[in-house]
Parts: structure tokens; sequence; C-alpha cells
């Protein structure tokens, strides 16, 4: 299927936050996703999505970390993953409670009873947007709630006073790479698949979704906006293209030792060194990688199957 957009990845963690930028579009989307009835959205933090002369290293090398409050007091936190990490489940769970933490930290302070900080804790929920896939399965959307084991109840909460009660724990994952034309799911919210997976639309997407294909068009954008976006593609560019090159190579040299070695015993031999060879110059190319930053240490120890300690001692 042809891309929506030539020029852009809606994938891209800045075009994420420029997107989300737009509270009525994240209002649509958290609407859509956790299947809530707010009414308004506005997003925490919007001073930090696009910095002046921000330190590169440090703003394209994380994951994006946007958060959304709602006017029935709930919040959502918006995840993005282009390569997929061993750890990322860890990495939504310490985002989530550090999240409900700073919640209660902020409650110590505006109130003055101890029983209107649980009285007024907010939920808080997750949205992951992942190019690759974690679950098996073909659904493309995953929702995890906390459900009691055997009679499946859900576990809810109370927020202030209202009469409704709310999950009191919501992840949702979108698999793009699970799109396909024939999804059973709503379109409302399929059309997420295909805004960030950059389909084409299957239905009208509706008057929100062409808003935040608007802020795709890069012609609009400002200066520091294009300068960064370039940035970032050409560090994950060259991230992917030094990791293809660093396979090739070992895969190379591997294949030639065995053809010096000679046949049976001195092909196993050479394949073997030339194993190991490929796997030095891998991890060579993982802690250059980390040490420029433009990888992270878990994603070098996801590709490397190794431990941090383990990749400490390399360093």
């Amino acid at each position: 299927m042809e891309e929506r957009h030539k020029n852009i990845k809606p994938i891209y963690d800045l075009v994420v936050k420029k997107v989300f930028c737009n509270e009525a579009v994240a209002l649509q989307f958290v609407q859509d996703i956790f299947d809530l009835s707010a009414k308004s959205a506005k997003l925490i933090g919007s001073d930090k999505i696009f910095r002046a002369n921000s330190n590169v290293g440090d703003d394209f090398n994380i994951a994006v970390d946007i958060l959304v409050e709602l006017d029935n007091h709930a919040q959502v936190i918006i995840e993005v993953q282009l390569a997929k990490q061993a750890f990322f489940m860890n990495r939504i769970w310490a985002y989530l409670c550090k999240q409900v933490n700073d919640n209660i930290e902020r409650l110590k302070q505006n109130e003055k009873e101890r029983l209107a900080i649980y009285k007024k804790l907010p939920p808080v929920y997750v949205a992951a947007i992942v190019d690759k896939n974690y679950f098996d399965g073909d659904d493309p959307i995953s929702t995890f709630l906390i459900k009691e084991e055997t009679r499946n109840t859900e576990l809810k909460m109370y927020v202030d006073n209202d009469i409704k009660e709310m999950p009191l724990l919501k992840i949702v994952f979108l698999e793009l790479k699970k799109y396909k034309l024939e999804l059973k799911e709503s379109y409302n919210k399929v059309r997420w698949l295909e805004f960030f997976g950059n389909k084409q639309y299957t239905s009208e997407p509706g008057e929100v979704i062409d808003q935040a294909d608007d802020l795709l068009n890069v012609r609009n954008w400002t200066k520091e906006e294009k300068d960064m976006y370039d940035e970032r593609t050409r560090q994950l560019d060259h991230h992917w293209a030094t990791y293809a090159y660093a396979r090739e190579e070992g895969i190379e040299y591997g294949m030639q030792q065995g053809r010096a070695e000679g046949r049976a015993e001195g092909i196993e031999y050479g394949m073997e060194r030339g194993r190991e060879e490929e796997r030095g110059k891998y991890i060579k190319t993982m802690i250059r990688l980390v040490n420029n930053n433009i990888l992270t240490k878990d994603i070098a120890c996801e590709e490397l199957g190794i431990t941090e300690e383990e990749f400490e001692a390399y360093l």
C-alpha cells in the first residue's frame, strides 16, 4: 500500500510530539483508543516539546513521553518505540509509577487532609505506539486491564466525587506492523493505525484526523522543527546503516575464514572463528553507537543478547 506521506514518518518522536501538541487531536486519540468520555484534554509540559538550542544527544535518544490530562481527571502517557526493547514493559511501568508518585507529591503540597490525597488521586493510563510487534496473534490493538483472576472482575476506582467508576489501570498497545485492510476493530481505532503507520485511509478519517495530517505538512513547519527532524533522520539512518554493515562485514569474514581452512573440520573451525570475529566487531560497533549517544544502552544489550552488567564489562 502506498504511503500517505513520502518525506515524513508519522511515528518519529518529534512528529508525534508535534501532532499531540494539538489538544483536539490528543483528545480524539484518547477517546478513541481508551473509550473514555472526556470532553477536553490538555498537554502537560508542552514547553518541552520543542526546546530551542536543544541538545541532540539528549533529546533524540529517548522515547516519546507525552502526558495528556483529561477533564475527567484521568492522565494518559503516550509512548512511541521504533526498535523493539526487551525491557520496554519495565520502562512503561516505571513511567507509570513515577507519574502516580508525582501526583501524590503534588497533592500532598496542595491538600491538608490525607483523605483528600487519595480522593483526588487520578488514574494514569498508557498508550504505546510501537513499530515492532510485542505480542503473539494478529490483533494490532491490545488492551490490558487489572482483573480478578477467576471472576474476571475489573478493578476500578473513584475519582473525586465522580459517581462513575474508572479503570484503575489501562495500557493499550498499537502494533503498527499488524495493520491489514480487513481489520474488524472500530474504524475510530483503525484510523490511528493508518495515521501513524503512514497508510492510505480506507474510510473517511474525520475532521480531527485531517487536522493531524495537516500537521505533517513540512512546508508549514518552522526552521527549527525542520532542522531537528532532519538531524533525527540522519541519526537513525546512520544507526541502521552501521548495524547492517557490521553484520554483513562479520558474516563475510566468517565465510572467508571457513573457505581458507579447507573442508569439513576446517570449514567448521573457520565459521566458528568468523562468528567470534563477527561478534567482536559487532560489540565494538554497539559500544561506539552508545558512546556517541546514537543508541541507548538497553537497546544495545537487547541487540547483543546480554545484560547491562555484561555490556559494562566491554567498556
